[in-house]
């Protein structure tokens, strides 16, 4: 197993003494007790990690904190205690596989990323850790929408995924090509570490059977190709959403479904947008770190989430909104969801097992509060399945999928108004991939208007 940390746990004897407390500076560095390391997605460790760490901290009594960035991407977040003691929590942030790798070297404790682990990543590290992609190891920190961004002088709104394979690939290599000013396009990736690129080329470049064009500029920094695509005349690339900035993020459709979102805090926390995606913490349940498991639990608590909003991500939490629906949704959808209003949250589930995803399990518990603390009443639940060209078949498993989340509700005392599944209707995205069967294969959860 990994090389033992120092580790400090705050007391309470500390009301017999009195300490001198300094500013904290890139001198606390060399004294600072670690209490734990993350590395992995720059999408998490650029803004939302450092920021999580301080709020970590402070939460176990630091009156003083601080984030020292050290190398490009690399920070140390130090906290100051009422003794005078400074811990730290250190933060390498260059690239999803770059924390498996981690974990691989026993190097971390907990390895962030921007996708989800992948199957080759699993069995690598089942002989020390089990399977991390476990309930008892694997966290969604929050939801992101995989933005793609326009200069903001280039007059384009909406793109679909076969486009966008297109444009990134290099085929469409002029903006006149559809239909827009005569301009060079000039193409911005992140680099082949991130979880962004990853997401962006499992779900638009390989969805399309197309390589990234050579030409691309690539960036480890989200921030920085933020940047380069707003002075950059001509100029598209993708981000996560806290990096949108200046530019003009795109509304975005799968090739061949009508429904076109522009991303925002609720078609991602949805994940009706068909770019978004899950940010990850993966914490080996065998790892007995008591600061990288305190850290765990307070990253789902309403304070750590709330900083995740702050910082423009999609949090956890649940609210609902009026939302507009489509003529293509069955007729009797339409009529029960129109003095209605849907909840931040949908629940997926994991292959031909009808089996709740590890975000859905604990998707039940935060909606189980949100109807106790608001006493909703006249919950629907309302269920769809991917294309299996069975309508009766795929008819049967959106009832099983919608009466899954009712039976969990009853175990709780809630009791859903109605219950009914759809079938196939009103796909969300392509039945061409895995990933796009399980966005269509999904509970929706609706309220009446007060």
């Amino acid at each position: 197993m990994r090389k033992k940390k120092s580790l400090w746990l705050p007391g309470l004897c500390l009301t017999f003494f009195s300490f001198s407390i300094h500013a904290l500076d890139e001198n606390s560095i060399i004294d600072a007790k670690i209490l734990f390391d993350m590395k992995g997605s720059n999408t998490i460790g650029e803004k939302l990690a450092p920021e999580l760490a301080e709020g970590y901290l402070r939460s176990i009594g630091a009156n003083q904190t601080k984030t020292i960035i050290t190398d490009t991407v690399e920070k140390t977040v130090l906290g100051q205690f009422p003794n005078g003691q400074v811990s730290a929590i250190e933060i390498k942030a260059h690239g999803s596989s770059t924390g498996f790798q981690a974990l691989a070297q026993q190097d971390a404790d907990i390895a962030m990323s921007s996708r989800r682990i992948k199957s080759k990543e699993i069995d690598s590290l089942s002989s020390i850790y089990g399977n991390l992609s476990d309930f008892e190891s694997e966290y969604t920190l929050a939801v992101d929408g995989l933005a793609v961004i326009a200069n903001p002088n280039l007059p384009l709104q909406e793109l679909d995924t076969e486009q966008l394979a297109k444009v990134f690939s290099g085929e469409i290599n002029n903006w006149s090509q559809l239909n827009l000013p005569d301009q060079k396009i000039r193409v911005f990736a992140r680099d082949d570490n991130s979880g962004t690129y990853d997401t962006f080329k499992s779900l638009v470049l390989k969805r399309h059977n197309v390589k990234l064009a050579a030409n691309a500029q690539r960036y480890e920094s989200s921030g920085e190709l933020s940047d380069m695509v707003y002075n950059t005349p001509g100029a598209i690339g993708f981000v996560a959403l806290p990096y949108v900035n200046k530019t003009n993020a795109l509304s975005i459709s799968e090739s061949g479904v009508a429904l076109s979102f522009k991303p925002n805090l609720f078609t991602v926390s949805t994940e009706d947008y068909v770019l978004s995606r899950r940010l990850y913490l993966y914490l080996p349940s065998n790892n007995k770190n008591p600061h990288a498991q305190s850290f765990i639990e307070y990253i789902q608590k309403t304070q750590a989430q709330n900083i995740a909003k702050n910082i423009g991500l999609i949090p956890l939490t649940i609210n609902d909104a009026t939302v507009r629906f489509n003529r293509n949704y069955p007729p009797r959808y339409l009529d029960l969801i129109r003095d209605s209003k849907r909840l931040s949250v949908t629940f997926h589930f994991e292959g031909k097992d009808n089996k709740l995803d590890n975000k859905a399990k604990r998707d039940l518990d935060r909606l189980v509060k949100f109807v106790q603390e608001n006493k909703t009443k006249g919950i629907y639940l309302f269920g769809f399945s991917e294309d299996t060209n069975n309508k009766q078949k795929d008819r049967e498993r959106s009832n099983i999928l919608a009466q899954n989340i009712a039976d969990n509700l009853l175990k709780n005392g809630i009791k859903p108004r109605y219950v009914r599944g759809f079938g196939h209707k009103g796909p969300i995205s392509s039945n061409a991939t895995e990933s796009g069967k399980m966005k269509n294969r999904r509970v929706e959860v609706w309220v009446p208007r007060k």
